[in-house]
């Protein structure tokens, strides 16, 4: 992932139930938000009219925000 000090990020799942709010947030940049769905995340809000991100969940539970370029939010793509 660009910016980011190591190549890539991988989410393993744990065996215990998600029991607190997130203790961090972190926002995603991609070119589609298809490929963020492919790998295992769930969407659990699209973008609207009261914000311009979607908000998704890892495979555990844990909601970030993901942001698409101006031409994809444009052309309607989710």
């Amino acid at each position: 992932m660009p910016g980011l000090p190591f190549p890539y990020w991988v989410f393993n799942p744990v065996p215990e139930p998600k029991t607190v709010k997130n203790r961090i947030h972190w926002d995603v940049s991609a070119d589609d938000l298809q490929p963020v769905l492919d790998a295992g995340a769930t969407l659990l809000r699209p973008k609207d009219d009261e914000i311009g991100w979607w908000v998704c969940a890892d495979p555990e539970g844990n909601e970030f925000c993901v942001f698409l370029p101006p031409a994809e939010e444009s052309d309607g793509q989710a």
